[in-house]
């Protein structure tokens, strides 16, 4: 059964420190849930955390830094736990009503709040518009040009000449769109596990075709480090939106930890693929940065779209839609492009985007049993339940994510087996994905009758 939280959860406050050396945590949370607090608490320090099975409930607490044991004991109140770690292994958290035997699921990674670059617009100018012509007229700086979209994005000197700017541009009506430049958080890298035995590798292998035998997946993502990813024969060259970066090898990004999730997708038992025509092709949009925004989104979706890939994987996102990306999607979409995004880790069903854009297949996030996670956003604009914590091989350590990004990866990577498998275009399988996955709302809790 799933704990019923008030919405709309915009107004959440999370601020979690860890500190490693003296072994305290800090906390300052409002009107957010346990779930968000311990998928925190596990960003922040690399443990391994899980919890009971319906055992969420709305927190709201602040202390300044404790010692790790009380801090836990006083935000969890009630609740049990255990802390345990071994010699060169992340700790292992646990939460429980009484029973230690008592089933617990793993925590994904909260959503944050939405935000905007400040100063910054995305501009779709209209045909012939001459976009270095107007940024000059109207006091900006052209940061980036997407020529095919006729996308600009604008920076100005303050607040005040961006809304300025703003409305003489809809007045001129040289404009399609005029939109925020929206920033979405750096997904968190996967986690270590704590006495993993390792997974089986993947097994399906890449088929030699030419290019026009290939069927792309366009990984939306952060960078993808390509040698010690099991089968990097199906990576094609990396697309950078952003500042050139190349991650260290000491662990896997969530970029290469999507990619080894589409890979097991194509490698789903069911379709039985030995040999595959598939390839990713990651397009980095964050860079180094700590956050990647709706221009570089957009630029990376049709740069990927412009090199092949008719499947686009998102497994990101935020609570406030934009209509920028809305706009490239819907363009996409109608030339035959299947979107796959993640529906966003919150028990709540606020839209979250890109996945709820109608042109794109909403994935949340089920337990191996087909039930809902405590985490996973149930909102009527879902369309598709897959699993939310898969296992990723990274030189010889396993790894594993959780969330709806991980459900997201793993339905991309099952689009393209399909489509290759049953020779069809990506966007026919999308039925036939929702047919045998659909998503079912958890049945509201009865009140017991005196």
């Amino acid at each position: 059964m799933f704990l019923a939280l008030p919405e709309p959860l915009f107004a959440a406050e999370k601020e979690i420190t860890w500190n490693a050396f003296r072994k305290h945590l800090t906390l300052d949370v409002r009107n957010t849930s346990l779930v968000e607090v311990l998928g925190g608490i596990q960003r922040e320090t690399g443990w391994q955390v899980r919890m009971q099975t319906g055992l969420n409930r709305p927190v709201s607490v602040k202390f300044k830094p404790k010692p790790v044991e009380d801090a836990l004991r006083f935000l969890l109140g009630d609740l049990h736990y255990t802390l345990s770690a071994r010699p060169g292994e992340p700790g292992k958290l646990e939460v429980y009503l009484a029973n230690t035997i008592a089933e617990t699921e793993p925590m994904a990674e909260p959503v944050s709040k939405p935000r905007v670059a400040p100063n910054q617009l995305a501009v779709i100018f209209r045909p012939g518009q001459d976009a270095a012509a107007l940024a000059k007229r109207f006091n900006a700086d052209l940061l980036g040009f997407i020529k095919i979209a006729n996308v600009a994005q604008l920076k100005f000197t303050d607040p005040r000449a961006m809304a300025a700017a703003r409305q003489a541009m809809a007045e001129l009506g040289v404009t399609d769109i005029i939109d925020d430049v929206h920033l979405y958080p750096r997904p968190a890298a996967p986690v270590l596990v704590a006495g993993g035995t390792g997974v089986m590798p993947v097994s399906v292998r890449p088929e030699e075709v030419d290019t026009k035998g290939q069927l792309i997946i366009g990984l939306i993502d952060t960078a993808v480090q390509p040698a010690r990813l099991d089968q990097p024969g199906f990576l094609l060259p990396a697309l950078s939106m952003a500042d050139p970066f190349t991650p260290p090898n000491h662990a896997p990004t969530h970029g290469t930890s999507m990619a080894g999730i589409i890979l097991r997708g194509l490698a789903n038992k069911d379709l039985g693929v030995q040999n595959s025509p598939v390839r990713i092709l990651p397009v980095d949009v964050f860079g180094a940065n700590t956050n990647a925004n709706s221009f570089n989104i957009a630029n990376g979706i049709t740069e990927a779209v412009n090199n092949g890939a008719t499947i686009i994987n998102l497994s990101l996102g935020s609570y406030q839609a934009s209509p920028l990306l809305q706009r490239i999607i819907t363009t996409h979409h109608k030339n035959g492009v299947l979107f796959v995004g993640a529906a966003g880790n919150e028990p709540v069903t606020t839209p979250h985007f890109p996945a709820a854009h109608p042109q794109v297949m909403a994935v949340t996030a089920t337990r191996p049993n087909g039930e809902l996670t405590a985490y996973a956003n149930r909102g009527n604009f879902i369309d598709v339940a897959a699993r939310g914590t898969h296992p990723v091989r990274f030189g010889k350590r396993t790894y594993a994510v959780t969330g709806t990004s991980a459900s997201s990866a793993y339905v991309s990577g099952l689009a393209g087996g399909l489509a290759s498998h049953h020779q069809k275009k990506p966007r026919e399988i999308r039925e036939l994905i929702i047919e045998n996955r659909p998503f079912a709302p958890p049945k509201p809790k009865e009140e017991k009758k005196d």
